[in-house]
């Protein structure tokens, strides 16, 4: 095990905070392309290992669950940020530490009555500083957004990875 190779109570305990019982589900269902990518713990007696990248990953789709999102918004929600077909946590999550932006406002408009409107309510991804929230909600009346502060996660994982390792 290298200094940089992170295991499962590390993430649990010590840098996200996601529950054993979630992550566990997560993993076993490769649900949003989150996987252990150093090593797959496949055997009882091996330890699920994990990258700084994988941690990220993790963390960004825990923010994401934890602000009250499912399945299939979360996945719609990677893929606009890291703009993919397939849901990869990873790279959503590559995509919004090097934006450098303090939240992640999720934009979606409210169905209307009408019979011909889609199954899935418009939705957009905004990637944006603090200084930028209050326009972003006048610009956006009428529609749900939840501010998630990513930025601010993340550089507490950074910090906490520092000191860990």
């Amino acid at each position: 095990m290298k200094s940089t190779d992170i295991d499962s109570p590390d993430i649990i305990e010590r840098l996200v905070g996601i529950t054993p019982v979630y992550l566990n589900n997560f993993l076993q269902r490769n649900s949003y392309g989150l996987k252990s990518s150093v090593q797959t713990g496949k055997v009882r007696a091996q330890r699920r290992l994990f990258s700084r990248e994988d941690v990220f990953g993790i963390a960004l789709v825990w923010l994401l669950f934890e602000s009250g999102l499912r399945g299939d918004p979360i996945a719609r929600i990677l893929n606009d940020i890291a703009g993919t077909k397939k849901a990869n946590a990873n790279l959503a999550a590559k995509e919004l530490l090097e934006s450098g932006a303090d939240y992640l406002a999720i934009i979606r408009k409210p169905r209307g009555p009408a019979k011909t409107i889609s199954d899935k309510p418009e939705q957009a991804v905004k990637m944006v500083q603090q200084s930028e929230l209050a326009a972003l909600i006048d610009r956006n009346a009428g529609a749900d957004i939840i501010v998630i502060p990513a930025g601010d996660k993340f550089q507490d994982i950074e910090k906490r990875m520092e000191i860990l390792f």
